[in-house]
């Protein structure tokens, strides 16, 4: 990665004042409260099934191999790879602090998923024999969790670089997109697994900035 994508940083910790980020940062833990709220109270959520049945409905081949690419590019280990080179880079480049962000908010969020889903222990979909079966628990959505965590962490660490921005949450919205698609978790666990990666991500930036007295 050239020196000059990552070195283009603000001097400040945040790119935009701290007291913004308290909205999108209650925004999103509520949404996945209200999903967890659904989940644990009536185990089913309306919108699951009917969903995943319509996306069922409009299966393509064409489709199915690009949900497979999706599952595969955003798995746990290239998503750990990714979030190790991009820490290792800003280390090396002498901005150790973003590097600590990052590695706290992408590493936090990849652990706060094994704590919910063991929590929740949410049984997979079962409407239809899957192309990529899995066999772990549903909620929330680690693919959909840990590609969420990874665009929110670099908003941060790559303020200036608008590629960045539309493209990581497209690959996010797109990983969530193919685990539904491929019938290996309901809507509600894609949405709480992006809702509580950034609301993760966000607090992780709004701890460090009071840290600091901003």
């Amino acid at each position: 990665m050239p020196d000059t994508f990552l070195r283009s940083a603000p001097t400040s910790l945040l790119p935009i004042r701290p007291r913004r980020l308290w909205l999108p940062a209650a925004l999103a833990w509520a949404t996945f409260g209200t999903m967890a709220a659904l989940v644990f109270g009536r185990g089913r959520v309306p919108f699951d099934d009917p969903l995943l049945l319509a996306l069922h409905r409009h299966a393509t081949p064409a489709l199915d191999r690009l949900a497979v690419f999706f599952t595969i590019v955003g798995n746990t280990g290239p998503m750990i790879a990714a979030g190790v080179l991009t820490t290792a880079a800003l280390a090396y480049l002498g901005r150790r602090r973003a590097a600590w962000l990052f590695a706290l908010g992408v590493g936090g969020s990849m652990l706060l998923t094994q704590v919910i889903k063991h929590v929740a222990t949410r049984a997979r979909p079962d409407l239809w024999p899957s192309l990529r079966p899995e066999h772990t628990f549903s909620f929330p959505s680690g693919h959909a969790m840990d590609t969420a965590a990874l665009a929110a962490a670099l908003f941060f660490v790559l303020p200036r670089h608008r590629r960045v921005w539309a493209l990581a949450p497209l690959f996010a919205l797109g990983v969530g997109w193919a685990r539904m698609y491929l019938g290996v978790h309901y809507p509600s666990d894609v949405l709480a697994g992006w809702s509580s990666a950034v609301g993760w991500v966000l607090l992780v930036q709004l701890g460090a900035s009071r840290a600091i007295g901003r």
